[in-house]
């Protein structure tokens, strides 16, 4: 579910970014969003946040007292460095203007990052 929703949801981002680099008066005909249309691109990318906290919240083969202290140490520290990171963003930039879900797939996908740098390390 991660995998396809956040190849239908990102195709249109990852294009006009790429086009933009190479080719100045690219203008963007054949993307998704024309095909698909807005909400749908919408829809994608809340199907793939979904996936992501589907994976967050899915339990380990072995779940004792040691990963819940994992997935605890692992969430505090992601909220640090979240917040750390938007106070940065702030300072630097009040007029920045991003959407919610840049927030949500940073902080989820920083807290996977934690959390199996966390278990590799520890197990």
């Amino acid at each position: 579910m991660f995998i396809v929703f956040s190849i239908l949801g990102g195709y249109d981002d990852f294009l006009l970014g790429w086009h933009s680099v190479h080719q100045s008066d690219y203008e963007g005909p054949n993307t998704f969003a024309n095909f698909f249309g807005a909400f749908m691109i919408t829809v994608f990318n809340t199907l793939y946040m979904l996936g992501l906290l589907i994976y967050v919240l899915s339990k380990e083969k072995v779940e004792d007292d040691y990963i819940k202290l994992l997935r605890l140490e692992s969430y505090q520290l992601t909220t640090i460095i979240s917040i750390i990171i938007s106070l940065v963003l702030y300072i630097l930039s009040r007029n920045l203007e991003v959407t919610l879900d840049y927030f949500i797939i940073l902080y989820i996908g920083l807290y996977l990052i934690i959390f199996s740098l966390k278990k590799r390390r520890e197990i």
